[in-house]
């Protein structure tokens, strides 16, 4: 009978030690992944956070992207109003989370919003899915063979894509109605149904009632801006070609933009930077006693309501009153821009909207939204000669505007100069609709049509008004420094 082998004492405890080593190695890995992956809690407050808020809490790892999407995908299912969703991409999203998870578990996040799910307007393209453009006409078309450029970026940041939001029929209209799919109640006036602002309603409202931690829309008069002012938001219209439009259904392309709608000024400009593929760089830290501001008077202020003018003196009162040189005055390049474009009926933007569209106009107007087959056909009847005084008054105004606005860090105006109607209000007849949808416009599309970048800013009242800020065509980052500076202030 052979004898077992024996080992010294000393190395028995070596090796019993070094098993217990790795024994405790494996639990406390299993134990981590566990809390990481089981244990974590979607926080009370979540809705209310910002995506960078977001982003944080995940790359801390207190939060999961899985969980996340689950959750946005619970409240918008549960959601009791019209859903700001045309529909939801979730094999997509889950997708995504599931390789954000993995990558946030080894430290190696794409962005700081890696993990963070947002929403896009149905203008952006989705490889394999249709995009409708909030029309029926296209309800049943092919899906795309790929991204949009911007949604690509946006993928190859970390974000989460849960969905596609409602949009005007086209993106062409400022109330953000759209009789033949979706529309919205905004999210802020609720004792009855309010329009949402447009064209980007559905981005907004989503965003807002916190069915989603950031959103996109496109920019071509106001449509980031009207809905990010109705429903309380910060919305970027960016400079013209700054993002890419690849991919982006078109309504006119002489002033089609992409931006973000987000709840803080770091979202967007963590979005911007993303989209533009430039360098994300803190705020720099400004001395409020040298922001020079215009405020602009005149135009902006006509037929605004007793609210919106209240609130926006008493933001400009405590601008003034923290230090920040305030001149007051009226702009002739504004002034006169409004006057063309009103004696032109919208001008350029209907103009280039029917021209990108008529065949679709002439082939299936019986399945068109009302009110914007009727914006459609002033379109037709705009000559070319009209077109080309407009054309050539815009490039001329902006060049003197561009040129004067070096003096200032900004310029400053109400984004809106009203609250946002009932929709039984802007449903009674063509009429109505076309009073509320000009003076949702009237201010918003001045920066469009002058080629200026702009932002607005909500202001601390129960009623959702906005004011905004704009500088020269490029000038975004500055644009974005200018206004967390400011937003300090008045928020």
């Amino acid at each position: 009978m052979k004898e077992r082998a024996s080992y010294p004492p000393k190395l028995l405890r070596i090796l019993l030690y070094l098993c217990a080593i790795i024994f405790l190695h494996i639990n406390c890995l299993y134990f981590i992944n566990t809390m990481t992956v089981l244990s974590m809690q979607i926080p009370e407050n979540i809705k209310s956070l910002s995506a960078s808020d977001i982003g944080q809490l995940l790359h801390k790892k207190k939060v999961c992207p899985i969980d996340l999407v689950n959750f946005y995908f619970d409240e918008i299912e549960s959601f009791s109003k019209p859903s700001p969703y045309i529909y939801l991409t979730k094999d997509r999203a889950y997708k995504e989370a599931r390789l954000s998870k993995k990558r946030i578990l080894e430290d190696k996040p794409l962005s700081p919003l890696d993990g963070v799910p947002v929403a896009w307007k149905d203008l952006f393209d989705f490889k394999d899915y249709i995009t409708t453009s909030g029309s029926k006409i296209f309800d049943k078309s092919k899906p795309a063979k790929q991204d949009a450029y911007a949604v690509n970026l946006a993928k190859k940041a970390g974000l989460i894509q849960l969905g596609k939001t409602s949009t005007v029929e086209f993106a062409l209209g400022g109330i953000g109605t759209n009789n033949n799919f979706i529309t919205p109640e905004n999210a802020i006036m609720t004792n009855e149904p309010h329009v949402p602002g447009g064209s980007s309603s559905g981005s907004g409202v989503a965003l807002a009632n916190g069915l989603c931690a950031a959103s996109f829309g496109t920019d071509t008069g106001g449509s980031v801006r009207i809905p990010s002012a109705w429903n309380k938001l910060v919305g970027l219209k960016t400079s013209i070609g700054r993002i890419s439009l690849k991919g982006v259904t078109p309504l006119a392309s002489s002033y089609d933009t992409v931006g973000p709608l987000t709840k803080s000024i770091k979202d967007a400009s963590l979005l911007f930077s993303i989209l533009t593929k430039s360098h994300y760089a803190d705020f720099k830290k400004i001395d409020s006693k040298k922001i020079r501001l215009l405020v602009v008077r005149g135009m902006p202020w006509l037929n605004a309501n007793i609210k919106v003018q209240k609130a926006c003196e008493e933001a400009i009162n405590s601008l003034s009153k923290s230090g920040i040189n305030i001149i007051e005055k009226k702009v002739y390049e504004i002034e006169e821009m409004h006057n063309l474009l009103l004696e032109n009926n919208g001008g350029t933007t209907v103009a280039e909207a029917y021209s990108e569209w008529k065949s679709i106009v002439e082939k299936h107007s019986s399945l068109m939204d009302k009110d914007v087959l009727n914006r459609m056909l002033i379109g037709k009847n705009i000559t070319q000669q009209s077109l080309n005084i407009i054309y050539q008054a815009e490039e001329k105004l902006s060049k003197k505007l561009h040129f004067s606005m070096h003096e200032y860090d900004a310029i400053l105006m109400p984004t809106i100069p009203i609250l946002p109607p009932t929709i039984a209000q802007v449903q009674k007849d063509m009429e109505t609709y076309d009073k509320f949808n000009r003076l949702a416009l009237r201010n918003t599309r001045i920066a469009n049509s002058l080629r200026l970048c702009a932002i607005t800013l909500p202001l601390p009242e129960n009623v959702p008004i906005g004011i905004m800020l704009c500088k020269a065509l490029g000038k975004d980052e500055e644009l974005l420094n200018v206004a967390n500076a400011i937003f300090d202030i008045i928020k």
